[in-house]
């Protein structure tokens, strides 16, 4: 019985690392997003400035 409860809670522990490592990767992704969609503003603003 303890052998099929010991599966269960590392399992569950697996899955929680893996759910917390893609929030991780995630949220970094969002925020190169956010730096690169500045720097494409910054870039707008000087064309238009230009013209």
């Amino acid at each position: 019985m303890f052998e099929n409860l010991t599966l269960v809670i590392v399992l569950i522990a697996v899955l929680w690392l893996g759910a917390y490592g893609y929030y991780l990767y995630t949220s970094r992704q969002q925020e190169e997003i956010v730096d690169d969609l500045e720097r494409l503003n910054k870039k707008l603003d000087e064309a238009e400035k230009d013209h």
